[in-house]
């Protein structure tokens, strides 16, 4: 995974602890219009056109821009590799059943008088679980030898806030429990999809459409939390831009649950196309 989208998933790191899927907010959109307005032949407008991507839901832009030909090419030849690989009957079975609860006439009341018994239990242990898991958390996102070295303390910062956000809003209510099932249940519906033959038949191009389906689903779900990840994307600013030839540094920020968030990201140029250094 190149820098660029390590940069760009850090933003979304707070996330991945309050949901799995979502409903579809704004629904799928181009980014063109904005990409148009920006000099993506540079690398700070290169970075900015994948934010763009990010803000519009358009999986297809991100992926295009944030890869040199040479990349992209790799991802599709891997993608329709992966097509070939079989799913049992028992497989297909979870899958048909699982999409059928959650697309199913009242599935939102379904789904929540099934999560409604965990909720009280849930409420009562979550502040302590938040408590005395952060530092724990923390400390391992800054030994992680997995992680870049210099991304560690912005992913810690995130985390951190993330976990005392989440400790600080009553994310287990019922109204956010609610919202947060029916905007699963509309990404399901939007997905209009039955099998898992139907996914494995999917074009590269098309399954790019599908993920942007979910993940405008993704934002829904937020939005149920009192969440934008709009309002995220939209504080990122690049502060200072050096070019030396075909490799440049620039400093990075963005704002996330109260946090101001900086990072040095190295770019390099691919195919006529600025991409994160790997």
């Amino acid at each position: 995974m190149n820098k660029r989208i390590k940069l760009i998933a850090l933003l979304l790191i707070a996330t991945v602890g309050l949901v799995a899927c979502g409903g579809n907010d704004e629904g799928t959109n181009s980014a063109a219009s904005e990409i148009a307005k920006l000099d993506t032949s540079s690398p700070d407008g290169a970075f900015m056109a994948s934010i763009a991507a990010m803000k519009s839901n358009d999986l297809a832009s991100l992926v295009k821009n944030s890869l040199s030909e040479e990349q992209y090419n790799e991802l599709v030849t891997e993608f329709e590799n992966n097509k070939s690989t079989s799913f049992s009957e028992a497989d297909k079975a979870q899958f048909a059943t699982t999409i059928g609860m959650l697309t199913g006439e009242g599935a939102e009341d379904q789904l929540y008088a099934m999560a409604a018994p965990q909720l009280e239990q849930a409420r009562a242990m979550l502040p302590m679980m938040l408590m005395m898991g952060k530092d724990q958390i923390i400390q391992g996102i800054k030994t992680n030898p997995m992680l870049p070295e210099a991304q560690r303390d912005s992913a810690a910062t995130v985390v951190g806030a993330a976990m005392d956000w989440a400790g600080e809003n009553d994310i287990l209510s019922e109204e956010k429990t609610k919202a947060a099932i029916a905007a699963v249940v509309s990404t399901a519906r939007s997905l209009n999809m039955t099998s898992l033959d139907e996914v494995q038949n999917l074009s590269f191009d098309q399954a790019l459409e599908k993920g942007s389906v979910v993940f405008g689903g993704v934002k829904d779900v937020l939005g149920a939390y009192g969440i934008s990840m709009n309002d995220m994307l939209d504080s990122v600013e690049v502060e200072t831009v050096d070019v030396q030839g075909d490799k440049a540094t620039m400093n990075v920020k963005f704002d996330v649950f109260g946090e101001e968030v900086k990072q040095v990201m190295n770019m390099v140029k691919k195919d006529g196309v600025w991409v994160g250094e790997q």
